[in-house]
């Protein structure tokens, strides 16, 4: 499994272990997501990076904004890939910026391949991220930014 393989191989290189979601609880409902791929790895680690990358944004944060993209790919609402949600008119102001190319660390590279191969941590409904409220509620405020709900109208 990539995840396991890439945890081992950084272990084995010396560096200290990783704190993979500390403080975080896992949601009951395990989403499904798109195939586990370097691609799709890469792609959610840019973005996770782009939004959420500084020094200052906790590694809650990181997970949360992953788990977010993750939810999305399993929303009705939205694209049913990792890079249709990402690239999605309007989504992500990284995309129209430029950052969503930049490089990303090792943290970041950790909490995606987590999130790939473990799924999201947030409930599915959580679908938006952003420093202001949207949606219909907020989840949870995490430092700057929050975490909203859209509540099924069916």
């Amino acid at each position: 499994m990539l995840g396991v393989l890439a945890l081992t191989g950084l272990l084995l290189v010396g560096e200290p272990a990783p704190t993979v979601a500390p403080n975080v609880e896992v949601s009951t409902v395990v989403a499904t997501y798109d195939e586990v791929t370097e691609y799709n790895i890469d792609m959610l680690a840019r973005l996770i990076y782009a939004e959420a990358g500084s020094s200052w944004c906790s590694n809650k944060m990181q997970y949360y904004v992953g788990s977010v993209v993750l939810n999305r790919v399993n929303s009705e609402y939205f694209p049913n890939t990792i890079e249709e949600v990402i690239f999605s008119p309007g989504q992500y102001t990284c995309v129209k910026n430029g950052k969503l190319c930049s490089k990303y660390d090792d943290r970041t590279r950790l909490c995606a391949e987590y999130l790939i191969t473990h799924g999201s941590m947030l409930p599915d409904n959580v679908v938006f991220q952003a420093q202001g409220k949207q949606g219909d509620g907020v989840y949870e405020k995490v430092q700057n930014m929050y975490f909203c709900i859209k509540e099924d109208k069916k």
